[in-house]
């Protein structure tokens, strides 16, 4: 199935963050934030020192330079590099996985390079992979052996490469271009690393647009910005990658009204937080993350318009398949994912929502390997994890619920609030500190219990509503 889909860019900058949505026929696909104060980023390229080595997560820990310690896992280490590192050893290592929570950057020696068409893989030798949203088998063949015989012209079989999707229709002569580049990179690489003492960096992408760019092998038909710089940068990034991508370069000037909201990004951060999403036909998603998975469950809702409950389950089904593919890219959800369908009981259904799902997918750029459905309507699926989903992004944790989602309830506070005034009996006097939402609660409690001349209330508006205070008066 070909999508027509027509993708415009919009980057709004602030004095710290810069943020980047992706549009696909005018709807919300991506939505990108890079801070100029945090220099790591996936892909980015150190020279680091070894700190020690934990035999029980059978990785080394990484000085970079940056805050938190990286962690490198042995698998991750070339075997040649793996014979000499030592604890203060000098190592040359780049971010596969950004920051997450409270762990610090996850990191390999087996370095990738992307550019347009090819990626990079010095350290694998020879060995040329091609991406696997190539399905057709004739032509993965194909390229494999047209990149394969252009490497041999020019003698440099040594290096391994991954061909992107993008060098299927480029001509030869912008591969090796390509190429060429590549390796001036790498050798700069190697000579800043030689030169530079650790902890330091030395590779960096300049700029979260370029990697944008460079994914959807610059398919936009218009970027639009509210910083005129930027948008140099990047015309002058596309003369050079992409001449004959036909991009129309829009400053945006309307002084009444700012880009981020003419394109209403304070009302979709909202959505993003919110974890439901609602569909046409009255169903809707709830999308839960939690540190070990996220987890998406399917709701009928208002929508009951079929004859019988299979094909009304079928139905939703298939309606839901794009919101949660777009749901996913958007919120950048990854790591495992288990989607909860309604029941089905059709085995051919089963396959066609599984299909649909692995076609919806196509238009995602991250990898994702999608398993089959289960007999209770699970399906189970990973997406590469590079950075902190988007919600984690756009949230600091609640100062009440601390991250969980909810609080004790008011009866079960008003329970130990009783039970705290009888452990301290007798007493004279009592105070209580608490929350003025919970004044009426607290007004029936000391009724009940024939206290309300005994205790003195104070009331403070920065105590969390599952929290109290008690002491006596003497």
């Amino acid at each position: 199935m070909r999508y027509f889909l027509d993708r415009k860019l919009i980057i709004t900058k602030g004095i710290r963050n810069t943020f980047y949505l992706i549009l696909e026929n005018n709807i919300p696909v991506e939505f990108k934030i890079e801070d100029i104060e945090i220099s790591k980023q996936t892909g980015s390229i150190y020279k680091g020192r070894v700190l020690r080595y934990s035999q029980a997560m059978e990785a080394f820990f990484v000085d970079i330079g940056e805050d938190k310690e990286a962690f490198l896992p042995k698998k991750d280490i070339c075997e040649e590099v793996c014979k000499n590192i030592d604890k203060g050893s000098s190592i040359l290592v780049q971010v596969k996985r950004s920051p997450v929570s409270t762990k610090g950057a996850k990191l390999s020696c087996k370095i990738s390079l992307p550019g347009k068409y090819l990626v990079l893989l010095p350290q694998s030798k020879g060995k040329v992979s091609i991406s696997s949203k190539y399905e057709n088998n004739d032509e993965r063949n194909e390229i494999k052996e047209r990149i394969k015989n252009l490497l041999h012209k020019i003698n440099q079989e040594n290096f391994g490469l991954i061909i992107r999707t993008a060098a299927k229709d480029a001509p030869d002569e912008a591969i090796l271009e390509d190429f060429k580049f590549l390796i001036e990179l790498w050798n700069q690489i190697q000579k800043d690393y030689n030169k530079k003492k650790a902890p330091s960096i030395i590779y960096e992408e300049p700029f979260k647009a370029f990697a944008i760019l460079r994914d959807y092998a610059g398919s936009f038909s218009e970027i639009i910005s509210d910083d005129v710089s930027i948008l140099k940068m990047i015309k002058k990034f596309v003369s050079e990658n992409f001449p004959n991508a036909n991009i129309k370069m829009t400053p945006y000037r309307k002084r009444k009204e700012s880009l981020f909201y003419e394109y209403e990004l304070d009302k979709l951060i909202n959505k993003i937080l919110s974890p439901y999403a609602y569909l046409k036909s009255g169903s809707y998603l709830v999308i839960q993350e939690t540190e070990a998975l996220v987890v998406i469950d399917v709701n009928s809702g208002s929508c009951h318009k079929q004859k019988n409950l299979e094909e009304t389950a079928f139905r939703i089904n298939l309606e839901a398949i794009p919101e949660i593919v777009r749901q996913i890219r958007l919120r950048d959800l990854s790591g495992i994912v288990v989607i909860d369908f309604i029941d089905m009981v059709n085995q051919e259904h089963k396959e066609v929502i599984v299909e649909r799902l692995k076609e919806e997918f196509k238009k995602d750029k991250r990898p994702v390997k999608i398993k089959g459905l289960t007999q209770l309507g699970l399906l189970e699926l990973s997406r590469k994890k590079l950075e902190e989903s988007l919600i984690k992004q756009l949230s600091d944790y609640c100062q009440h619920c601390y991250g969980r989602g909810y609080i004790k309830s008011q009866d079960v506070v008003m329970f130990e609030l009783e039970k705290t005034i009888n452990k301290l009996k007798p007493f004279a006097k009592m105070k209580i500190a608490i929350n003025p939402k919970l004044s009426r609660a607290v007004d029936n409690l000391l009724e009940n219990l024939k206290l309300k001349e005994l205790v003195e209330i104070e009331y403070n508006n920065k105590m969390q509503l599952d929290k109290f205070e008690v002491e006596k008066v003497l």
